[in-house]
């Protein structure tokens, strides 16, 4: 609060008592009083005034200034008028109370949104469950009659349960620690079940595989990272090139870190895009161009589960030359006792 706002506020009561010794002054002057005696009235009152003024102001400020410590404390800032005190005067108890009804209204319109979301978060994925049994049930029927036209079915199925799955994903992702686990896990494993996932993708694609790592345990979910590296993979396979395609995968030794790096030699992104490939719904040139069913959901969502796993996620490219994909993993002390 600046004292110049706080004297605007007042000017009204500063002119009414202007108006008071003014009228006053003149009633005294008429009964006969002399001019030092009005004088002195005068001034006294204008002290008294004045006293009251910046004793109110200085109580006044402190009282918001406290009041804007506690909001910007406040994780949930529209709880404010639940922590806030009323204040001395009456406006502010009314306040107060208004705000406090204002607030609970608030309250409750936030958890009926909440409870809308949840009911429809549950729908979703009670769906995406239901769903996957078809799915399985036609690629074991295409598994069992092997023809030409079955590889092209389940490389379509394939795609779907990227999909399906990636829903599903997106669905627990504010909710993942409810269905993770942090404990020391063996990266390499890790990749290499999310290459047996994508094993028929990368034969397809006639993809050569490098597979550059010893054993390296980290502290981690592996179902989670699982999911991030098809991810990867698959953004791999969808932009490579038309020749001798080849993913490099291996492990980067970093001072209280590791970092799993995915390199391709696909057709690389633009170095002004690589700082957005990240963002919800961004797909670049290459997704425009190559890719017309290019979502930019993938990578958005390798970056948010990475951000509640605590990993690292970053990108290194060079357009029409490779593309460097790697996460990096904190050290930690948890797999050694």
């Amino acid at each position: 609060m600046r004292f110049g706002d706080y004297c605007k506020s007042k000017a009204g009561v500063v002119l009414l008592n202007a108006a008071a010794m003014l009228v006053l002054s003149i009633f005294l002057l008429l009964l006969g009083n002399t001019g030092a005696v009005i004088f002195l009235i005068v001034i006294v009152w204008i002290l008294v005034l004045g006293i009251f003024l910046l004793t109110e102001y200085f109580f006044r400020r402190k009282y918001f200034q406290e009041l804007i410590m506690v909001l910007e404390e406040l994780p949930q800032r529209y709880l404010i008028a639940e922590v806030m005190k009323p204040g001395y005067r009456l406006e502010d108890k009314l306040y107060w109370e208004v705000l406090r009804k204002s607030n609970k209204s608030v309250i409750e319109e936030i958890h009926k949104l909440e409870n809308s979301q949840k009911e429809y978060k549950e729908y979703i994925e009670s769906w995406i469950h239901e769903v996957k049994t078809p799915i399985t049930a036609v690629q074991l029927l295409c598994e069992n009659h092997k023809e030409d036209f079955t590889k092209n079915i389940l490389s379509e199925l394939d795609e779907i349960e990227n999909e399906v799955e990636k829903a599903l994903y997106y669905v627990r992702m504010e909710q993942v620690y409810q269905d993770y686990l942090i404990h020391p896990v063996n990266l390499k494993e890790i990749v290499l079940s999310a290459i047996r996932a994508e094993k028929r993708h990368f034969m397809q694609c006639g993809f050569q595989i490098d597979l550059d790592m010893a054993d390296t345990i980290v502290s981690t979910d592996e179902k989670w990272v699982e999911f991030i590296l098809k991810q990867i993979f698959s953004n791999s396979m969808k932009y490579r090139r038309e020749a001798d395609a080849k993913i490099r995968i291996y492990v980067e030794e970093g001072v209280k870190q590791k970092s799993l790096a995915v390199e391709d030699n696909g057709c690389g992104i633009l170095k002004e895009e690589i700082s957005r490939i990240f963002e919800k719904g961004f797909t670049g040139k290459n997704g425009r161009m190559e890719n017309n069913n290019a979502t930019g959901i993938g990578l958005y969502l390798c970056r948010r589960l990475c951000e509640k796993l605590g990993i690292g996620i970053s990108c290194e490219s060079e357009k029409g030359e490779c593309t460097k994909m790697i996460l990096t993993f904190p050290d930690s002390d948890y797999h050694k006792f």
